[in-house]
């Protein structure tokens, strides 16, 4: 398997970027039906590049970005439950490298989510002190660019 900057493309990070900056401060469902199919496949994708650039630039707020389009990601496309775990790993790894605190980062996050299945699981993984990358499917690499994430799947 190929790192996650090599293997997901990254021609919709500018249009999940726009997405992420027109999102009001609490998503609520009627923001969240405007969003077609092509916004969970952009902010799905942004979300896995996104979490490596924030581990190589140690940006706080570029992971809060990453965490946020994996959320909205997650509640538009209603993904199984197991798999959205494994997605946001990389992310409660990234917090924790970064010095965060995982818990409120990961809260806030859920609070802007319409209440429901996936805000309780984004707030619940969060303050898990379990969670570690093998345990979840994923290898931290060193590449020639930096840290990157590869699926041990």
């Amino acid at each position: 398997m190929r790192p996650n900057l090599e293997r997901v493309p990254g021609e919709d990070d500018a249009l999940a970027a726009r997405i992420l900056r027109d999102l009001p401060a609490v998503i609520d469902e009627a923001v969240l039906a405007r969003l077609g199919r092509s916004a969970v496949l952009a902010l799905g994708r942004y979300s896995a590049r996104q979490v490596v650039v924030a581990l190589r630039t140690r940006s706080a707020g570029q992971l809060r970005d990453a965490l946020t389009a994996a959320a909205v990601c997650e509640q538009l496309g209603l993904a199984d439950p197991r798999d959205t775990m494994v997605g946001l790993a990389p992310h409660l790894h990234v917090a924790r490298e970064l010095g965060l605190d995982a818990p409120r980062l990961f809260a806030d996050v859920a609070g802007r989510l319409p209440a429901g299945d996936v805000a309780t699981l984004v707030r619940t993984f969060g303050g898990r002190t379990d969670v570690r990358l093998p345990g979840f499917g994923w290898v931290l690499v060193d590449t020639p660019d930096g840290p990157d994430f590869v699926p041990a799947l």
